[in-house]
């Protein structure tokens, strides 16, 4: 509406400046006009010319041609085309909101991690956790007040037959099992007491099948180490050492890479299995001796391999659990004793000792 009055103000300036020249060109033509007389002949006078007067009428009617505001009928028809036209709304833009089920890549979610109980700090792979649990957490030191310490100390020393070598012992460490290998121990000991109460109700066993029945004939045992690093001391208690066994054993077991995993009943029976220039032989390793103290399904237990019957078992020999190894001279005939199964065997404590 603004545009029309706009122009429609502009032509009409336009016609009053033209009109005013008109005008004034008229008046001028008159006051120039002389006198004719009559003995004068008309023919010596041109006739008054009107083109001046055309071409401001011309223009006049080109302007208001150009100008010309629309009517009211053609007003009501672009009223009608702007209303039959449908509204088409703008659609919304998206807003993209972070769900929390979808894994960044860059950050883990809270699904993705594990916290250790222990200490607080994170992981985002279990394995990890696992990791840092076994080599942090796997340890911790008896003191002279805690009745535990007394109870091994005492064990340790009932059990040692060497009288002209005395033990020394120095610090004695808890092993805090992680809940998967406590679990794959429960879950051997309960093979052996399923496989025994078969046994005892097809009518054979005897007394045997009655103890692996009850408990799988789980012992209290000993084996015996060698040690290169300052346990205790490094962080968290164990070291990541290739030739620390105790270390290594705590960590994650023994090796099922192993032919038999032998144990004892007396401390001193561990002791005297390993040489005893050892520590002189690998002294440029600082090798030294440590005792583990250990819980082992003995199951089934053969005195002797000889008497093995061939049949087939999955955990070492057939028919049995376990094999009496040799004997030495004022030690028990079941002193050494092999297990065919790192599942049978779980440490519990680590003594560490020197013999003078």
């Amino acid at each position: 509406m603004a545009t029309i009055v706009r122009s429609l103000l502009n032509a009409l300036l336009l016609l009053l400046l033209h009109l005013g020249c008109f005008f004034c060109s008229s008046h001028q033509s008159h006051t120039k006009k002389r006198k004719i007389s009559p003995i004068s002949s008309p023919s010596h006078f041109p006739p008054p010319s009107k083109s001046h007067k055309t071409l401001s009428l011309s223009n006049l009617k080109r302007l208001l041609s150009l100008t010309k505001p629309p009517t009211i009928n053609e007003e009501q028809h672009l009223q009608q085309q702007q209303q039959q036209q449908p509204i088409v709304p703008i659609p919304p833009k998206p807003i993209f909101q972070s769900d929390p089920l979808i894994k960044n890549l860059s950050f883990p979610s809270r699904l993705d991690i594990f916290p250790c109980n222990l200490c607080g700090e994170v992981f985002i792979k279990p394995h990890l956790l696992d990791h840092h649990v076994s080599t942090r957490h796997a340890l911790s030191e008896l003191s002279d007040s805690d009745s535990g310490m007394n109870i091994v100390r005492i064990i340790f020393h009932s059990g040692w037959r060497g009288r002209d070598m005395i033990p020394t012992v120095h610090r004695i460490f808890k092993i805090h099992n992680n809940p998967k290998t406590l679990a794959r121990f429960e879950e051997y000991r309960d093979s052996i007491r399923s496989k025994a109460a078969r046994a005892a109700a097809g009518g054979g066993g005897g007394r045997r099948n009655e103890r692996c029945a009850a408990d799988g004939n789980e012992r209290l045992r000993f084996h015996c180490s060698t040690l290169i690093c300052s346990l205790g001391e490094a962080a968290g208690g164990v070291c990541g050492g290739q030739f620390c066994s105790t270390c290594g054993i705590v960590r994650g077991g023994f090796s099922p890479k192993m032919d038999g995993i032998a144990t004892h009943s007396t401390s001193w029976g561990a002791h005297a299995s390993l040489p005893a220039d050892l520590e002189e032989e690998f002294g440029f390793l600082h090798v030294r001796r440590a005792m583990l103290v250990c819980r082992v399904v003995a199951g089934r237990v053969a005195p002797d391999p000889m008497m093995d019957d061939g049949s087939s078992d999955k955990d070492g020999g057939g028919g049995y659990d376990s094999v009496v190894g040799r004997t030495l001279a004022g030690l028990k005939e079941d002193d050494e004793l092999f297990v065919f199964s790192p599942r049978a065997v779980l440490p519990c404590f680590v003594i560490t000792y020197s013999v003078s």
